[in-house]
């Protein structure tokens, strides 16, 4: 166990390293670092892969969520079920598209388009093909409404991802909280001479 430094030595060591001891700084620093780490957080868990597909799964089901107390909630009470396996097939499918990868990519609004009109003739054919085996035939607003949900949630995230925005958001945050939780460094001869940092 190592003796614990007086608070004239602290200070000493403040001045040495160019630093003022001011305890209201402390607090400022503790409280910014914190703000950091929840905006990092928020970002990351917004960009979740799971949490969105998560959210569609709930949504083709019928189901909206209660802001007030976060739970899902049935939309109609008429007991109507949507088919499972046309659920497992577009979760299925919007598993390959809504991932970390597609979400930190570097998308041109060329290659976005070309995405979402693959995306809208897949839901176009997979509700029309199997309308009899999901149980929707006839059932335009029912597809129009799935058709809906699938492909503004997957255009919203393409477009956070066009030309990296997303990525250097969340690049750019943990690059500042790196730098600020990072105590500074005395620098020696050799690294005032390095022009490759």
């Amino acid at each position: 166990m190592q003796p614990q430094a007086s608070p004239e030595q602290v200070e000493f060591d403040m001045l040495q390293g160019g630093q003022m001891p001011n305890p209201d700084n402390d607090l400022n620093a503790l409280y910014a670092d914190t703000m950091r780490e929840e905006k990092i957080t928020n970002i990351l868990s917004q960009i979740n892969p799971d949490n969105l597909l998560a959210d569609i799964e709930y949504r083709i089901k019928g189901y909206k969520k209660n802001n007030l107390t976060g739970e899902w909630e049935a939309i109609t009470k008429d007991g109507k079920n949507i088919n499972e396996i046309l659920v497992a097939n577009f979760m299925s499918f919007l598993g390959s598209i809504l991932n970390q990868n597609t979400s930190m990519s570097n998308f041109s609004s060329g290659e976005i388009n070309t995405i979402m009109d693959h995306i809208i003739e897949y839901i176009a054919d997979d509700l029309t093909v199997n309308d009899e085996k999901y149980g929707i035939v006839g059932d335009y607003q029912e597809m129009s409404r799935i058709g809906n949900i699938v492909t503004m949630s997957v255009f919203a995230v393409l477009k956070r991802s066009q030309n990296g925005m997303e990525a250097r958001r969340v690049f750019s945050a943990l690059k500042i909280s790196e730098n600020l939780t990072q105590a500074p460094q005395k620098k020696g001869v050799w690294d005032a001479l390095k022009v490759w940092n």
